[in-house]
Order: C-alpha cells, then structure tokens, then sequence
C-alpha cells in the first residue's frame, strides 16, 4: 500500500510512538501494566474534558456510536429529551432514543449553521428533563457554543448530555466549569489514539441516576462499568467484558504525549492548522460549509458548487492524501470533509492543500 497522509475526521493523522505502543503482546486485562494504562487512561480522559476527580471516569470498549447509547443508562421511562442536532450525527440520537421508552423533540438546523440558543431557550419552556447535543458536527464542521447553551439550559433540566467525539483533544473543554453532566468523545479521533475506545466523564449528578431501574442494554449499562473503573483507578484489576488491551495501552500513551504538549497548547495548535487550511481552500474558490463563528479546530466541511466531491476525494487519495467524503443527505456529493485533529501539524495541512489544488484546477 502507498503511504499516504489521513486527513480524514477520525481517524486521522497518527503518531508512531501511540501506534506502537498498541502492540503488547502476552499483556492481559488482569495484569499489572493494563491496569496501570486504564488507570492513566481514565486520568487522562478527565484531563482532556477538564473536569477534577468530582466526575467519574469510563473508558469503554466500543465505539462513540455505543458511548452514545451507553447514555440510556442514565435515563428515566417517560422522561422528556430535547436533542438540538447540527447534523447527521445528531441526528443519530432518534436511533438510540426511538427504541427507548421517553419522549424526545429535535431541533435541526441547516447543513452549515447551528440551532441557536434562542431556539433551545424558547423550546425549554415546553418542559424537558434532559438536554442533548453535539459540540462538533463531524458531518458539518460545526461547533456549539457549549458554554453558552449550557447557561440557558443548567436550571431547566436534569441532565445535560454533550457528544464531543469530534471536538475532545482538538477544542478547549471545560465540562465542570460549564456544568454539563455527561461528556464523552472516542479515542480515535483528535485525542489521537487508536480506534476502539470511546470515553466519557459522569458529574456525581448523572451518576445518582444509575442508582434506578436501568433501560439500558447490558453491554452498554455503565452501572455493570462502573465498579471494573473504580477498581481501576485504585489499582485493582476487574473483569465485566474483555477490554481491547492494545487500544487501551495506546490510549495510555496518547494521554502522556497530549500531557507533555499541555492542552492549551494542542487547542492552539489545531486552532493553526485549521486557519491554513480554510484559508488554503477558499483561496482556491471553494467555500467552508460551517457559518463564520461556527467553525471548528478539527473538521472542515468543503462545499462545492456542482457534484463531484467523490471523485476529489477518489483522486487526492491516489495522490497520497486521504479526505472523507461527505454524508449530509442534504448535500449527496456536494461536499466533502477535510479532518485536521490528533496529531496533525501545519506541514500536513500545506501538503493536503497541495493535492486539493492540483486536484479542483
């Protein structure tokens, strides 16, 4: 296989000591290193959503899709659930929550723009238990003002749920400071690991709830989770399911490297490479999907003027850069997604807009 560079949304461009550190063989999940790993891991996934040791902390085996499901373990029957979606993976939550016994309402905004607070303000007076919604898109590129929905909507629901699966790692998170219940994110995305993993942080709120009656499935119930964690941390191997020990292990030392960096030095750095990369493609006549002020450090949503955004992404991949097509239903083949996150640096962006360049003339 050519090498060529991942540009794409998750995973993305990797870093060779994570890589490798994934290979360890004759390592168990009952054994000391991966119960040191775990134990670093969970630390470190507080670190990157910026909450102390008041949130518990789970690294779970399975995908962002399965930690959002794994959400249901916090949910009540006959609860009312906004959701404010900004794209197709928001709107993945009506999967999840139709097969649940609660009743939901979406907010949808246009490919490119964000529910605005105003409407989320207004909509909360028709009374609602739990609040969910996406810090950044992956279909769009679009990043929510957390912070600031999250004032408007503290005081007038139970629970408030964030899916930073493409914002974690790559944009500043401040979870506790913004009050919001439940984060989560997976590890093959701007945090930079392998695939496999996603990870999530409870307030002691959201962890009350796991004292009722679970709706959950049972793979996905974080209370059969939580005490294989708790152990974790305090150096005590467990066992509920057979955790993916390599993805683990490299998760592990992805946490160190993005320590070692700091993390208001990695946001800076992605905050970087995203501008070059914006301002490479409109250089080039094509337009950023995602609102001025909506746009993230990690996904850029390219928009093109006709269809053909396959067949860029088809010929930038036989020149040695891979993007990621673009699956907003509204825009079949109108776009595609440029992902900048993990480990990217600004010699990736320049050499992808290289190849977008030779490709679009």
């Amino acid at each position: 296989m050519a090498r060529r560079t991942l540009m794409h949304v998750g995973p993305s461009v990797g870093n060779l000591d994570v890589q490798i550190s994934s290979v360890v063989p004759d390592v168990g999940f009952a054994s000391p290193e991966f119960v040191g790993w775990m134990a670093n891991a969970l630390e470190g996934a507080r670190y990157v959503m910026g909450v102390s040791r008041n949130y518990s902390s789970f690294v779970l085996p399975y995908s962002g899709t399965g930690a959002m499901e794994s959400v249901t373990s916090l949910l009540r029957k006959g609860e009312r659930v906004l959701v404010a979606s900004n794209g197709v993976f928001g709107d993945r939550w009506e999967g999840i929550l139709s097969r649940y016994p609660v009743r939901y309402k979406f907010l949808r905004s246009e490919p490119g723009k964000a529910v605005s607070v105003q409407e989320i303000d207004r909509e909360l007076q028709n009374g609602y238990d739990v609040f969910i919604t996406t810090h950044v898109e992956t279909s769009t590129g679009v990043r929510m003002p957390i912070e600031e929905v999250s004032k408007v909507v503290r005081d007038r629901v139970s629970l408030i749920v964030v899916d930073g699966v493409a914002s974690v790692g790559g944009e500043a998170v401040s979870a506790e400071d913004w009050k919001v219940d439940v984060f989560f994110t997976a590890s093959q995305k701007a945090v930079g690991a392998q695939p496999g993993t996603s990870l999530m942080v409870c307030s002691g709120r959201a962890m009350e709830r796991l004292g009722g009656e679970s709706m959950a499935p049972f793979y996905l119930d974080l209370r059969n989770w939580k005490p294989i964690m708790d152990g974790m941390e305090t150096g005590i191997g467990g066992y509920f399911a057979t955790p993916p020990v390599g993805a683990v292990a490299s998760l592990s030392r992805a946490m160190d490297l993005i320590r070692n960096e700091g993390m208001k030095e990695r946001v800076r750095r992605h905050e970087r490479v995203a501008s070059i990369i914006r301002e490479g493609v409109e250089e080039m006549g094509l337009r950023v999907l995602a609102e001025e002020g909506l746009r993230s450090n990690t996904v850029t949503a390219v928009l093109l003027d006709r269809e053909g955004a396959g067949e860029i992404v088809k010929r930038s991949m036989e020149l040695g850069i891979e993007f990621a097509t673009g699956p907003h239903p509204a825009l079949r083949d109108r776009y595609f997604r440029i992902g900048h996150m993990g480990w990217v640096q600004e010699k990736d962006a320049f050499a992808a807009l290289s190849v977008l360049r030779r490709v679009v003339s």
